[in-house]
């Protein structure tokens, strides 16, 4: 069985946590949504609710057939979760955590669940969690100084510390290979000779985030460094959603201050919005020439042949139902938990496709999903 490691603080959700979700796996396949706060008054409820949840998976794990020992492990991965006291106290507006016999998945959401929810089945239940990792208003900022990196997701409401993969340097020193650097002074303080370590610095960062951290995701990027290292950065820099505009001061203050998230989202904001009409307007450019669908259905089989290049979904929307495999048919007559949408995405995803989940008033197609496509679709 796999496993992961007692947290402290579970890392946020990401895009590549719903690529390996799709990937096959053995059943059941147990996934727990949980309401969350931040405020650590209320780390006690958060808990208890979360036991709670478990309680109702264990009682749908023994429906199924399965070998006594397999049940076991599973319930034994879903209670490890929060033995620790500080867990609870960093989280933030939702846990979801997905435990099969091949995955044990751990992780914290920006946006809320809408409810508490214990689903046990032969896949994961991705619906939330697809919403999460695919909203228009998703956002990074990446914060560099010489001594530090972090790198958040952020949307309007918040942002969230992404665990940087190990290849992405945490400080000069550290890119260099030097324990004596220009490191040793603080960010304003470089001559003309620094330029070259801070060049090959600064290069070193924007690899590993765009090899480890940027994803399919078309989310833009904003960089809060000093102002004396915003152009030399921006120079190096070969990231494709770098944001022009960028937050012109020491970020790890910003931080301590508490007021990253608002200086960044005035950044943001704006990108955005800009991305998603453009994407809108791409969408309605291709529909005129044969590239670009709304008929659910059609849009269904398309992405079950690996079609769909791009899928735009309505937020609000939800049709009860499944897709087939095989021949890209909606059945509506299975309702339950299953979303005709998002098993829509699901397929979209796993072709290289991108999802994005927008607001009602801005969807371009009155069936709640549109879509641009690679190719024409071929007349029937």
């Amino acid at each position: 069985m796999a496993t992961t490691p007692h947290e402290t603080q579970a890392p946020a959700l990401q895009e590549r946590d719903i690529t390996t979700l799709l990937k096959g796996d053995d059943a059941p396949c147990v996934s727990l949504y949980v309401p969350t706060t931040p405020v650590s008054n209320y780390r006690e409820e958060n808990r208890i609710l979360y036991k709670d949840q478990v309680k109702k998976a264990i009682e749908a794990l023994e429906g199924w057939e399965i070998d006594k020992s397999r049940r076991a492990e599973l319930i034994e991965q879903l209670e490890s979760v929060g033995t620790d006291e500080t867990f609870w106290t960093h989280q933030q507006n939702g846990l979801v955590v997905f435990v099969s016999p091949n995955r044990f998945i751990i992780r914290t959401m920006m946006t809320r669940p809408e409810s508490a929810l214990a689903i046990v089945g032969h896949e994961f239940y991705l619906r939330p969690a697809l919403r999460e990792a695919s909203h228009w208003m998703q956002y990074q900022v990446l914060c560099v100084s010489l001594h530090d990196v972090t790198l958040y997701n952020g949307n309007q409401e918040q942002l969230t510390e992404v665990e940087l993969h190990r290849d992405v340097p945490r400080g000069m020193g550290e890119a260099l290979g030097k324990t004596e650097t220009s490191a040793n002074r603080k960010d304003g303080e470089r001559s003309g000779d620094d330029s070259t370590d801070l060049k090959q610095y600064f290069k070193a960062i924007d690899q590993a985030i765009r090899a480890h951290h940027t994803g399919k995701q078309k989310r833009p990027l904003v960089l809060a460094m000093v102002a004396e290292h915003q152009g030399l950065f921006r120079e190096v820099s070969e990231h494709p959603h770098l944001l022009e505009s960028g937050i012109d001061q020491e970020p790890f203050e910003a931080i301590r201050q508490h007021n990253l998230g608002e200086m960044s989202w005035e950044v943001a904001r704006q990108a955005t919005r800009t991305d998603l009409d453009a994407l809108i307007e791409q969408y309605q450019e291709r529909a005129s020439h044969g590239e670009g669908e709304s008929d659910l259905e059609k849009i269904a089989y398309s992405a079950t042949i690996g079609q769909v290049g791009t899928l735009l979904i309505d937020t609000e929307t939800r049709i009860e139902g499944t897709v087939d495999a095989g021949d890209g048919k909606v059945d509506y007559d299975q309702p339950g938990t299953e979303d005709v949408l998002d098993a829509i995405a699901k397929h979209v995803i796993s072709t290289d496709g991108e999802v994005v989940f927008v607001p009602s008033e801005l969807m371009p197609a009155r069936s709640g999903v549109a879509a641009i496509l690679r190719y024409a679709m071929e007349p029937v």
